[in-house]
């Protein structure tokens, strides 16, 4: 169903837009960008007779002994208004004097009494129907309409067949499992919520506008998308609109409109709608804007060491692990190029491998950064490291920097040939991705095939290579070595130098980063990480 929706102007100018829904809106943004001022914006300002009502994020959950007793007219404009009375002061009477995204919304009793009596004119109209058609001479027999309390219970039964749920005679009862029953006041946060959210929605009028702030709070992350899926086909003539913070509810609204509020002031928002990024899936493009970081690619994946270390190193950005290299240098290129996305900072961090400094340097200025050594788990071997390390164990730090640049050395000089020719092999492959593809017959393609290689001098390039580890090998420097030396394990095997069973040396940098000796260390790792 097509619904038409009223918005601030994108630009913060103080006009107002219509946008076109096929299905729910959902709104994301950074904490303080002004989500929930934008959902009391629509809701204060909805055009009559449209209804909007408003289900706000501070919400009592305290379940009542009892529901209070009313005809459905009374408990419904309760329920919108605030006020059985008056229904043109929304803001006085449901929000407590106009304290539209601060006042705590205790509806929990009237959520209940609308139930209650939408079930009690049902059966009302059932029974005034039947006896029309006996005074009729007309067979009873008509089908019995669901109410919204039958429609509750089944998307209960749905979602959480573990629990029976009874709403009878103004009360909420549910059967435990183990035998007995118990007041619904005793069910967890989960259960309340539910029952809260699913009467809000069913209770609204047809046609609705139903704006929810926070539509995950307490709900389990299995639950979730599966109960507003449910309550979405239920209230297919109301338009939807969330406003979340979870990014994951956010992507299980397929097909919604998403808007991003990048900020809000002098009563003007600042938004626009989530974009199409190719090679972003959707769930990271929404993490991204919904922060107000600077966005930092990085190579592993959440909770690996890479993660760890780039978080201690960039606390002000917000670091998105993408795999490899390719996929980092790939998403960077891909938020930098995007204009919808121009005002987000966005860099990638890579390992540097066997990489040239023209390598390197073309990386960089496409916002792609390289650390100073080999492997990102080289950053745990560095000197000024390997000295915090040893002076939180009580070891005489000059001892074991000696020991460990004995060890990484003698490693090296261990597999000189190996390390020499993947350095030789790198550059030659950079050298092949020169070749000039828009050349255009079979002797041009020939003519740039053989230029191309008969400039490749390979022995060359492996003498040289080879120099540059000799020199090294003869310096007997730690950092220098790390530079060039690809071999993730080195500090795994270094452990036992430090009293360590091997793999327990970088676990112990990690829990350092939590300790006392956090400043020190960063410091150290600072020195062979690019400024971002």
């Amino acid at each position: 169903m097509k619904h038409e929706l009223v918005l601030p102007d994108r630009n913060g100018n103080g006009l107002t837009e219509t946008i076109q829904c096929d299905g729910p809106v959902v709104v994301i943004g950074a904490n303080g960008s002004g989500k929930s001022r934008l959902g009391a914006w629509i809701e204060m300002g909805m055009p009559s007779p449209k209804v909007a009502h408003r289900i706000a994020a501070q919400r009592s959950l305290v379940v009542p002994k009892y529901a209070s007793p009313k005809n459905l007219e009374q408990a419904l404009n309760e329920l919108i208004y605030g006020n059985s009375e008056n229904t043109n002061n929304k803001g006085a009477y449901r929000w407590n004097n106009n304290q539209l995204t601060t006042s705590l919304l205790s509806d929990y009793d009237q959520v209940l009494s609308t139930l209650f009596a939408e079930e009690h004119k049902r059966d009302n109209d059932f029974v005034k129907a039947c006896r029309d058609r006996d005074a009729a001479g007309m067979d009873r027999q008509i089908p019995i309409p669901d109410s919204p309390i039958d429609i509750l219970i089944s998307i209960w039964n749905d979602i959480m067949p573990q629990r029976k749920l009874a709403l009878n005679d103004g009360k909420v009862m549910v059967e435990n499992p183990a035998g007995g029953e118990y007041h619904g006041r005793e069910m967890s946060d989960g259960e309340r919520v539910a029952l809260y959210l699913m009467g809000q929605c069913l209770c609204a009028p047809g046609g609705a506008v139903l704006i929810i702030d926070e539509p995950e709070i307490h709900l389990h992350r299995s639950l979730m998308s599966r109960l507003w899926t449910k309550i979405e086909e239920v209230k297919q003539d109301c338009l939807f609109i969330y406003i979340t913070h979870d990014i994951d509810f956010a992507a299980s609204r397929v097909g919604a409109f998403k808007i991003w509020v990048r900020s809000f002031g002098g009563g003007n928002w600042v938004w626009d709608e989530v974009p199409d990024v190719d090679d972003l899936p959707e769930p990271l493009l929404l993490e991204i804007v919904g922060s107000r970081k600077r966005v930092l690619f990085t190579e592993g994946e959440r909770g690996c060491l890479d993660y760890s270390i780039y978080q201690a190193l960039y606390p002000d950005c917000l670091v998105i692990p993408r795999g490899g290299c390719t996929k980092v240098i790939e998403s960077t290129k891909a938020m930098r190029d995007n204009p919808a996305l121009h005002h987000v900072e966005a860099y990638g961090i890579i390992d540097r491998d066997f990489r040239t400094q023209a390598e390197m340097d073309a990386l960089t200025a496409n916002g792609v950064h390289t650390i100073d050594v080999a492997e990102v788990e080289n950053l745990l071997c560095v000197e000024g490291v390997v000295r915090e390390v040893a002076s939180s164990l009580g070891l005489d730090p000059d001892d074991i920097c000696h020991k460990v640049t004995d060890f990484v050395i003698d490693c090296l000089k261990g597999e000189l040939d190996v390390q020499v020719s993947s350095r030789a092999a790198a550059e030659i492959q950079f050298k092949l991705n020169m070749f000039d593809a828009k050349a255009v017959g079979k002797v041009n393609l020939n003519t740039a095939l053989t230029g191309l290689t008969n400039a490749i001098d390979v022995d060359g390039v492996y003498d040289q290579s080879e120099a540059v580890y000799r020199t090294i090998i003869s310096n007997n420097d730690l950092d220098s070595a790390l530079r060039i030396y690809n071999r993730k394990s080195l500090q795994r095997r270094i452990a036992p130098i430090f009293g360590l069973n091997e793999g327990e040396f970088g676990k112990l940098v990690m829990r350092l980063l939590k300790s006392d000796h956090k400043a020190n260390i960063v410091s150290a790792l600072r020195i062979h990480a690019p400024t971002i």
